[in-house]
């Protein structure tokens, strides 16, 4: 963390055990690769903290939202973790460029709020920390810019903030540099932004969330589903694609669009669902939403080189008490035998079991079929050459009369 005063601690966490709810999806899985980037926090519990800035700087702008400074123009360098096309102002450059804003200040988002797990997981609960702990300060988050063209997905900010009951708390400003009274930053004192997951306090707006959604009378949402995404490829392999639509089939899960799905829909999905299957995406942020017998399948693989697997999700699912498994595509966890012992142990199915005994059977019944037929063909070659080898008499072309003579000689 930088080095800041005046910080004060507002939750603890506690040991979170994300080995309580992984399982392997096959005996031996290794999970070495998705636990390295777990957050350690063993000589220093997880905190949540707010920092406050007297007469500090936010800076929003595509690509720059939420950027802090201090008074004296130095950067907060955990707000600039996500920034792209950052570049510094002079210090004495930040008076002169600044709208002054005489009220304090608090800016719950980073610069990949528009990300849904970064806005959902990372930003929406800092409005619950702010509405607890500092009352006094506007929420402050950038106004929604326009969409693309041919970007249909729905407005998840506005959403989010009509369906928070701290909704009303928040001003959306217009992209420039301000100077308030006070800007508070809320962080956690581990480096990694999804420290926040574990703090038990971090979920309970995600409650209050979902308690504030009406059921629908007649309305059904599977319980089985597959997060299908619609801007890119599920997996990189066809034939892993292949296999995975005949076990989704098998087991009777449900694809589903979450771009097609405004927020209130997303929650309901979620809170119902008792199974869940997914490729690694921003989608599997509403596990906050779902119970203890959610059971999760993470199709994870290695997104930047460095040998790892994004632990997010698991962290949620550790958070929510919630069974969670994983494959690794970098490590050809995607085949077919694999993808069914996931599947069997996601389901408490045998199929692939007995599948692979089946298999089993066949192979061993063909090659003792082989070892019949080898020694069928074995015996019936020793019999015909049984004659030679015996003593007995052949035939003779040159026939004999009944005096044993031998034929005169025709030549």
């Amino acid at each position: 963390m930088t080095d800041l005063p005046n910080r004060r601690t507002l939750a603890i966490g506690r040991a979170l055990r994300p080995d309580a709810v992984l399982r392997p999806s096959f005996d031996g899985q290794d999970p070495a690769a998705l636990l390295k980037q777990v957050p350690r926090h063993e000589t220093i519990p997880p905190r949540v903290e707010v920092i406050t800035l007297p007469g500090g700087y936010v800076r929003f702008g595509e690509g720059l939202d939420g950027i802090a400074l201090t008074a004296e123009g130095r950067p907060v360098f955990e707000t600039t973790y996500f920034a792209w096309g950052h570049q510094p102002l002079p210090p004495e450059a930040l008076p002169a460029q600044a709208r002054v804003i005489d009220e304090d200040w608090v800016t719950i988002v980073d610069c990949a709020w528009g990300n849904h797990y970064h806005l959902l997981t990372l930003a929406l609960p800092k409005l619950a920390y702010a509405r607890a702990h500092l009352p006094g300060a506007r929420v402050i988050v950038p106004a929604r810019r326009p969409a693309g063209p041919g970007d249909g997905r729905p407005a998840m900010l506005d959403q989010l903030l009509a369906l928070s009951p701290d909704g009303d708390r928040v001003l959306q400003v217009d992209d420039g540099l301000y100077r308030p009274r006070n800007l508070h930053l809320i962080w956690t004192n581990i480096a990694a932004p999804p420290a926040l997951h574990l703090i038990d306090e971090t979920f309970a707006c995600f409650e209050a969330m979902a308690r504030a959604i009406p059921a629908v009378p007649g309305r059904r949402f599977p319980e089985r589903i597959f997060i299908e995404r619609v801007r890119d490829a599920r997996l990189p392999d066809p034939r892993a694609n292949r296999s995975l639509d005949r076990y989704l089939e098998a087991h009777g899960f449900e694809k589903v669009r979450l771009e097609t799905l405004d927020m209130a829909d997303q929650i309901r999905l979620f809170a119902g669902a008792t199974h869940v299957v997914a490729a690694h995406g921003a989608g599997l942020s509403n596990l906050v939403f779902g119970g203890q017998r959610v059971r999760v399948l993470e199709l994870n693989r290695d997104l930047d080189g460095q040998g790892a697997l994004r632990p997010w999700f698991l962290l949620i699912a550790a958070a929510r008490g919630q069974h969670y498994q994983f494959l690794n595509a970098t490590a050809c966890e995607l085949a077919d035998l694999p993808m069914g012992l996931a599947f069997d142990r996601l389901m408490g199915t045998r199929r692939q079991a007995l599948r692979m005994g089946l298999v089993r059977l066949r192979d061993r019944l063909r090659r003792r079929a082989a070892r019949l037929l080898d020694r069928t063909k074995g015996t019936a070659k020793s019999v015909a050459g049984g004659g030679a080898l015996s003593g007995r008499p052949r035939s003779s072309p040159h026939p004999r009369d009944n005096s044993g003579a031998p034929p005169p000689d025709r030549g």
